[in-house]
């Protein structure tokens, strides 16, 4: 509760966001506002309907996405995609509390290399820029009791030199440091150097899927080891919704995120 008796806006969010344990299964969709093809997701109010009946806590959608399938995901939680400056968070924050979003996720890319974004003058610009845009973000976003989740890919998402365990451990304390409430990071790798990026971040930290693995055991045995490391949960895409088996690998994930199983034993939900 906070002064006067008022309902904490905040927590009730991330009630909708989290499970009662803690711990967050959130299905990413929104890589069509970026991504050249996406086939996956031609029928985005089916998949969100389908990743919810097997067990999703919540999904990741941006404004488009949201505004379509927003009926299909009111009973669960909601993330909103935004690619903002620090001139539109307040627009961006506006926009999410008008869809009806529970929470926001942005991006921050410590150390970018301007040449490898010839659109921005130099890479400064870009990296102080994004950091900037998580600092408006936050702020904007404590005004109105909505959570703020950043995603930290050093080096920007052409730059895979530059995901060692340390560097990743560093990146993702600077977004936490910008006043994110969670922060969304990769895996390193192993369960002793994402522990110590668990415990070097400030905020509850969740594992982001990247590229579609070559298996499915693999992707819960990631899931499994980063859990066991202290993770707060995934926030997974193409790995649930690209699988043949929507429904079953989400189930699967919820099997571990929530169940403690083991990797072999959640994949027998998929099969």
């Amino acid at each position: 509760m906070g002064l006067g008796g008022m309902v904490d806006r905040k927590s009730l969010r991330v009630a909708r966001l989290f499970g009662e344990d803690g711990r967050s299964l959130t299905v990413a969709m929104d890589h069509a506002r970026a991504f050249d093809t996406i086939t996956g997701l031609a029928d985005v109010e089916s998949v969100v309907g389908t990743v919810l009946a097997a067990g999703a806590d919540a999904v990741l959608l941006p404004p488009g996405g949201l505004a379509k399938a927003g009926a299909a995901a009111a009973a669960a939680g909601v993330w909103m995609s935004v690619d903002s400056t620090p001139q539109t968070a307040a627009q961006s924050v506006e926009l999410a509390l008008r869809l009806g979003a529970d929470g926001i996720k942005c991006e921050c890319y410590p150390w970018v290399d301007g040449d490898r974004y010839p659109q921005y003058s130099a890479a400064e610009s870009l990296w102080w820029g994004m950091n900037m845009n998580a600092v408006s973000l936050a702020n904007e976003c404590r005004k109105w009791g909505l959570p703020l989740i950043a995603e930290a890919v050093p080096g920007g998402w052409d730059d895979e030199t530059q995901r060692s365990p340390e560097r990743l451990a560093a990146a993702c304390r600077v977004v936490s440091e910008c006043g994110a409430d969670f922060v969304k990071a990769f895996y390193t790798g192993d369960r002793e150097s994402f522990r110590r990026l668990v415990d070097n971040c400030l905020v509850p930290v969740v594992v982001l899927g990247g590229a579609r693995k070559g298996s499915e055991i693999e992707v819960l045995q990631m899931v499994r080891d980063a859990m066991d490391a202290g993770a707060a949960g995934i926030m997974m895409g193409r790995n649930i919704w690209d699988h043949e088996n929507v429904a079953g690998m989400t189930a699967a994930l919820a099997a571990i995120i929530h169940a403690g199983a083991a990797a072999e034993t959640a994949a027998r939900l998929i099969r």
